[in-house]
């Protein structure tokens, strides 16, 4: 079998398999996930101009949400 990613044969303890696309070397895998920008399952890199500004807004909101709800515990009543 040879690597989806260098088209190499992929044998021994170096290789892996990656779900629904085939063997690959781990070495190749790491780093194709380096430069793809993926988080978690999400490819950021596949989203439009559109998309990307729209998770950047979720994130920045759960953010502020969160900072809220820190600050809020620090509140010290008298």
């Amino acid at each position: 079998m040879n690597c989806i990613y260098c088209d190499k044969a992929v044998f021994g303890i170096n290789g892996m398999t990656v779900p629904g696309d085939g063997a690959a070397h781990s070495q190749c895998f790491q780093a194709n996930q380096a430069l793809k920008r993926t988080f978690q399952t999400l490819e950021i890199t596949a989203l439009n101009e559109q998309e990307l500004f729209e998770l950047k807004e979720l994130v920045l909101a759960e953010e502020n949400s969160r900072k809220r709800v820190d600050e809020e515990d620090d509140i010290e009543l008298f």
